[in-house]
């Protein structure tokens, strides 16, 4: 999907002996912890790969904080406010674009509650009928709906460039990034290689669903794969054209630069992440090409561009863990919303690492929430719009 190399990053050499903090994983959230870390610390970052090739490369990368994090006001802002702030910074784009919730009869109370709540909160989302969504964005099919929450707040980004700027803008800070270096185990001040140790003050693991294996202890998180497919239109998407989800179908949508439409979805909790494809399945294929006209005009006769899959992780509350356990710091289980997280994680894991007084409540994100929680994975509560 993207060149194998970025130019700023690093040939194998020889690894510091000691450093500040080190951080396993070059993914979205381990560049956004470097980013922000790199102001005050020697930063050292160590991926087995390269900068986002996991599954930040294979995200979609909706924005819409408002909706995932609106219960917690500061952060849903937080994470608002940097993506305006971080635009244009070494080539990254935020996109804003309006969001349309599809919704079903049995959900129109909830909606409208829901979105009356944020709207309180300070926040740009309201409820629409269908008649109205439809007005406002004419390419939409609600014919089987009774209306949709309309986002205001909401956009969408390039992953990839979104990871590389980050990594630039740490790498400008003083940070350094050591790549094709494959972590084996880590503790509270080393991370072991299979041929090299580095000592560091403190260490950050971001490394997705093999965080519990570099940790030696288990942890809330069940890896689950997701998938994504390009379709071209018979008339191209124009500058209007929103994001959309349909939740009773499990679908996500957003248009690209070019015109085209990006859809998402399909949840499956996998015992062997390693080992999945990373190809969109014909099955999902087919149902996106059966769906997806039902809901927007102009896809009956729709090309396929192309398609993937990739590998997230789950945790039984569709928050992330961002916190402490036996001395290291933990940022995993994002749900399909890394990208999305990338700022919540670095301020939340700042805010350990420095002992600063953090933009907001630490407590949603905390490890001990599931020593009451109930445990069991549910995949219909996780993000489908991470991706």
């Amino acid at each position: 999907m993207h060149e194998a190399r970025d130019s700023a990053e690093s040939d194998a050499v020889d690894l510091p002996e000691s450093v500040d903090v080190a951080v396993v994983g070059a993914g979205v959230i381990g560049c956004a912890i470097a980013e922000t870390l790199a102001t005050k610390y020697e930063v050292l970052v160590l991926d087995r790969s390269g900068v986002a090739e996991g599954a930040t490369g294979r995200a979609a990368g909706v924005i819409t904080p408002t909706l995932f994090y609106g219960d917690h006001p500061d952060v849903a802002r937080h994470a608002n406010e940097f993506f305006r702030a971080f635009d244009g910074t070494h080539g990254f784009e935020f996109t804003t674009r309006r969001r349309y919730d599809y919704v079903v009869e049995d959900e129109v109370e909830t909606a409208r509650e829901r979105a009356t709540e944020l709207a309180e909160h300070g926040f740009p989302v309201t409820y629409l009928d269908a008649e109205s969504a439809e007005s406002e964005a004419p390419r939409l099919r609600l014919d089987d709906f009774a209306g949709a929450v309309r986002y205001d707040d909401a956009g969408w980004v390039d992953p990839y460039t979104f990871a590389v700027a980050l990594q630039r803008r740490a790498s400008e800070r003083g940070a350094r990034f050591e790549l094709d270096r494959e972590v084996v185990s880590v503790s509270e001040n080393a991370v072991e290689m299979a041929d090299d140790d580095v000592h560091a003050d403190h260490v950050v693991v971001a490394a997705g669903f093999n965080t519990p294996d570099l940790l030696g202890r288990s942890l809330p998180i069940q890896p689950y794969r997701t998938q994504c497919v390009v379709l071209e239109p018979s008339e191209l998407l124009d500058d209007s054209f929103p994001i959309g989800r349909v939740g009773t179908e499990h679908l996500y949508f957003r248009p690209e630069h070019n015109g085209d439409l990006l859809v998402g979805g399909s949840h499956d909790i996998v015992s062997d992440p390693e080992g999945v494809s990373q190809q969109a399945d014909e099955s999902f294929v087919r149902d996106v090409a059966v769906t997806i006209p039902e809901l927007v005009t102009g896809f009956e006769d729709a090309g396929l561009v192309n398609g993937w899959a990739g590998v997230d992780s789950a945790t039984p509350d569709a928050r992330p863990i961002l916190d402490v356990t036996d001395g290291v710091y933990v940022a995993a289980g994002f749900n399909g919303l890394g990208v999305l997280a990338a700022p919540i994680a670095a301020a939340v894991t700042r805010s350990h690492v420095t002992g600063e007084s953090p933009p907001f409540d630490l407590s949603p994100f905390a490890l001990d929430r599931f020593a009451t929680q109930d445990a069991d994975f549910d995949l219909r509560t996780t993000s489908d719009v991470g991706r």
